[in-house]
């Protein structure tokens, strides 16, 4: 009997469903041809709090041979395949003027309602047109594959709460959610044991009982990962065995944090169908915790088409997590934030921007690492996207936002290391909230061009208009 292809792979046993990576070996087709098949493509929204320190941020030259600023200075393996984009304007968006109602939110929650819809949250709390990028694209993600269904999950919301509590004059949903669908917010996920749920047991339930025998998931699929491998060639028999391993590990890691991220068993629990406003691990602790365990889900759920949409917050507007373990003293970071002006309350900013783009080069950089079956790595048929509710912490202005784009797009995007400058009448290095605004240029029109790289040719998206941005065009 023949097999139809599939790129995912999945070894069931005892009700539990692991998913494997693309393993070439183990496919077969009634189609010569098959082996043409070009791997999915892929979307990451990444959201950062709280601005950025734009003077430690913006790289001082353009082009293609600018230097890396203190803060993107992690960025520098991975250059050659991402874009630093500078002076983008969206704060008519963000903060209509006059205001619709005479009570606008805060500035930070204004920058994260629109983060990646360009819909205002003043005067545009109920409007159902409210649909996120992430969203706009999935039909494009996840069509089928070489003749396979889509991806085990359509789409993941992933976020550190940010432990403020605060709303910022607007529904929490606002502050706290970057992904809409026709004017309904999809709450994060903040829990990683819960994420590993969804990805490799299908549900919470399952895990919930596994975890009550103290029973690992893979131990229930071990027999048929053995029967697996001896049919499958050297090369991916070594694959299976990474992959098996590090799902091992990474549940093991899981056991041993689950209570400090809130867990309420060795390995999983039942969450509520909201997020609450405060996370059962400390300020000081969620970040450290969670982080990394996000990070290595994601590159997971990429890696084995478990989903091809993933939007992911570091916090939630006005978030406040606590940097204790980067700056060594408590640092609040909305507080740190609004707060800045001094030498050293820049530098602990300074720190802890660094720190955030460490870790998204680190995710960038594993996926650049994992091949597909083209030759080419997951970032390669990957759309990243980085960016924040607000450019400056103290001047709270959407102007001159700081944008980072990675991976392309399977060809779709012109990502090739440059640093795009859209208003280069701005002083470089910048000074917080100062220099004219962009008349001219959009955030708004990466989205467009984003989706143009996707084959979706509209040249509006939310109230943005002005078609895409050629310089991101191939």
């Amino acid at each position: 009997m023949q097999r139809t292809p599939s790129r995912r792979l999945f070894l069931a046993g005892a009700g539990v469903t692991l998913a494997l990576p693309f393993l070439p070996s183990a496919l077969w087709s009634r189609r010569a041809g098959a082996g043409t098949c070009v791997p999915p493509r892929r979307f990451m929204a990444w959201f950062a709090p709280n601005g950025m320190v734009m003077d430690n941020w913006t790289p001082v030259t353009a082009g293609m041979g600018w230097a890396p600023s203190t803060i993107l200075g992690p960025l520098k393996p991975i250059r050659n395949k991402m874009l630093v984009v500078t002076g983008l304007d969206h704060e008519s968006i963000a903060v209509p003027q006059p205001s619709p109602t005479g009570t606008p939110p805060d500035p930070e929650v204004a920058g994260t309602g629109c983060f990646l819809n360009m819909v205002p949250v003043d005067g545009h709390a109920i409007d159902t047109t409210r649909t996120s990028l992430d969203q706009v694209l999935l039909p494009v993600l996840n069509g089928p594959d070489c003749g396979a269904p889509g991806p085990w999950l359509p789409s993941v919301q992933i976020g550190i709460d940010g432990n403020s509590g605060l709303c910022g004059m607007a529904d929490c949903s606002f502050s706290r959610t970057i992904s809409w669908k026709n004017g309904m917010a999809l709450p994060c996920i903040y829990d990683p044991a819960q994420l590993f749920d969804a990805m490799f047991a299908g549900g919470t339930d399952i895990a919930a009982r596994q975890a009550a025998a103290r029973k690992s998931i893979l131990d229930s699929v071990v027999a048929e990962a053995k029967s697996l491998s001896v049919t499958l060639s050297p090369s991916d028999r070594l694959k299976l065995d990474e992959h098996t391993t590090l799902v091992r590990n990474l549940e093991t890691r899981l056991q041993r944090t689950g209570k400090t991220i809130g867990t309420t068993s060795d390995f999983a629990c039942s969450h509520p169908s909201r997020p609450p406003s405060t996370l059962n691990a400390t300020p000081s602790t969620v970040v450290p915790a969670s982080f990394p365990l996000f990070t290595q889900l994601m590159q997971i759920a990429f890696a084995c088409d478990i989903t091809r949409s993933i939007t992911f917050m570091i916090g939630s507007a006005l978030s406040n997590d606590d940097y204790e373990f980067l700056i060594g003293a408590s640092t609040p970071h909305h507080l740190l934030s609004s707060g800045a002006g001094s030498a050293s309350s820049l530098a602990a900013l300074t720190t802890i921007d660094t720190w955030e783009i460490q870790q998204a080069a680190g995710l960038l950089a594993a996926l650049d690492n994992t091949m597909e079956a083209d030759g080419k790595s997951v970032l390669d048929h990957t759309t990243f996207y980085m960016s924040s509710d607000i450019a400056d912490g103290v001047a709270k202005n959407h102007w001159d936002m700081p944008v980072i784009l990675a991976g392309g797009a399977s060809g779709g995007l012109k990502v090739d290391g440059r640093h795009i400058n859209y208003f280069p009448t701005l002083p470089v290095p910048r000074v917080a909230g100062v220099g004219p605004r962009n008349p001219n240029q959009n955030t708004g029109q990466v989205f467009i061009s984003i989706l143009h790289a996707h084959g979706i040719l509209q040249d509006t998206f939310g109230l943005a208009t002005g078609g895409p941005l050629p310089e991101l065009m191939p």
